[in-house]
């Protein structure tokens, strides 16, 4: 392409533009963000001056990254994940340790049993499934001990965001591509902040037990009322996909998944793929097709997102060639506009950027799309490099601190699934209440990670 054309066009304006464009259109919520991550970083680089094969290169370039990268691994992490829901194995898990606890339990177990089925629910990595585990199982208690149901809401999501490093997690996968860098790496760069956020969840069950027992006067059974009963959970449908008898067959292949990709770091996909069909031929080798295209399925939406996010990468990044042939990466898109910030700002408020869009995460996404942080790492990225940053010190403490906004927001449609399965039924009004007190655990949050080094400043 023609370099005078780049300068002439002015790549920063046109990276303000799109980064517009996409905000506007996600909050409008009237056209599938897929479209709108398709469509308009693909025109804003033709109006650019690029040509249909440099961008369509481009492009294919960073679909291939991506799925080299972490696709495959998230395409047959879900699909496993799928299938071992299915054959019920969390469920006998969570109502065995439930069992266990029986008679001991008062506010403070019952809290406590909430953090720790909603951290093992989240194995699956996915947090409406996570809901759907741990909700119905913890409901029937909070409401023998009169406990505020949305505390339920609140203590499973915590925990969530606690797990949320687990690679084959969708909004790790999301924060792993905009950093440039494998699941695997910013994994292990976000389990610190993980471990942050459990001083968090003590501190929480102090504050709930204390206003309960300001409220009730005690931390026990109310007077008159019998655990007997309350702890079996709701009722469930029979899940026709059951397979209680191969219990302990499934625990073990999962024990085993989770050693090698922890201790002997083979690829995941790898590991994936062989669990899944492990798993499929022993489970269901009587209707080995069928369980196959149901959580097949599951990656089919997943698939449209990613290869959305690299369009929109890949636009992000297109560099210009001079006329020497050598790529000229002042000009792309995301390094001009991250040059134009930091000649605008006060170098210390540039410089920490990130910490202060990471401290206002709760306010920020009660209002917007957390989608719209993801179109941001791009230019956090790029600017912590200036101050000679890396791009892994910038986003690993998004991919924990996130999951605390995107509960008490009504701009995500997971919040509405939480609330119905907790009979919450004003879910702007528990948005509200859930938002201060997930800002202060994201605030504890951020503190505990600064004092014991977590958070890298430079």
């Amino acid at each position: 392409m023609d370099y005078q054309g780049i300068l002439n066009m002015n790549p920063t304006t046109m990276a303000l533009i799109m980064l517009v464009l996409c905000i506007a259109f996600i909050l409008w919520n009237k056209i599938s963000m897929n479209f709108i991550m398709f469509v308009i970083p693909f025109v804003c680089a033709l109006a650019l001056g690029y040509s249909l094969t440099e961008v369509s290169n481009a492009i294919v370039a960073q679909i291939a990254n991506v799925m080299g990268s972490v696709g495959w691994m998230l395409l047959f992490g879900l699909i496993y994940f799928t299938m071992i829901t299915e054959t019920g194995m969390f469920d006998t898990i969570i109502n065995r340790f439930v069992k266990m606890v029986g008679t001991k339990m008062n506010v403070v177990v019952v809290m406590a049993m909430t953090s720790i089925i909603g951290a093992i629910a989240y194995l699956t990595a996915n947090m409406s499934t996570t809901y759907l585990i741990c909700f119905p199982v913890m409901l029937p208690l909070f409401k023998k001990f009169k406990m505020d149901q949305r505390i339920a809401f609140i203590l499973c999501q915590v925990s969530i965001a606690a797990m949320c490093w687990l690679p084959w997690g969708i909004g790790l996968v999301n924060s792993a591509m905009m950093a440039g860098v494998s699941a695997e790496e910013l994994a292990s760069a976000s389990i610190p902040w993980g471990l942050c956020h459990v001083p968090a969840i003590i501190l929480l069950w102090a504050y709930f037990a204390m206003v309960h027992k300001k409220k009730h006067g005690t931390l026990g059974l109310p007077s008159g009322v019998s655990l007997d009963g309350g702890t079996e959970g709701a009722a469930k449908e029979v899940n026709p996909n059951n397979r209680p008898k191969l219990f302990w067959f499934n625990l073990i292949v999962f024990v085993i998944v989770v050693v090698c990709l922890a201790v002997f770091k083979f690829p995941s996909y790898l590991i994936f793929i062989f669990a899944s069909i492990i798993t499929a031929m022993v489970n269901y080798r009587e209707d080995f097709g069928k369980i196959w295209n149901k959580a097949g399925m599951t990656f089919f939406n997943v698939l449209l997102m990613l290869i959305a996010i690299c369009f929109y990468l890949a636009v992000f990044n297109l560099t210009p060639v001079g006329a020497d042939g050598a790529p000229i990466a002042s000009l792309s898109m995301v390094n001009s506009l991250a040059t134009t910030v930091t000649s605008i700002f006060p170098e210390f408020l540039t410089k920490y950027m990130f910490v202060i869009f990471l401290l206002l995460v709760v306010p920020i996404i009660h209002f917007i799309p957390y989608q719209v942080y993801n179109t941001m790492y791009p230019l956090f990225i790029s600017i912590g490099a200036s101050f000679g940053m890396g791009s892994m010190a910038i986003i690993a403490p998004f991919v924990c601190n996130l999951a605390l906004a995107t509960s008490v927001t009504p701009m995500n449609s997971s919040t509405y699934v939480g609330c119905t399965l907790c009979e919450v039924e004003d879910v702007n009004k528990f948005c509200n209440w859930g938002g201060v007190i997930m800002f202060f655990v994201n605030l504890v949050v951020c503190i505990i990670a600064a004092v014991t080094g977590v958070l890298q400043l430079g």
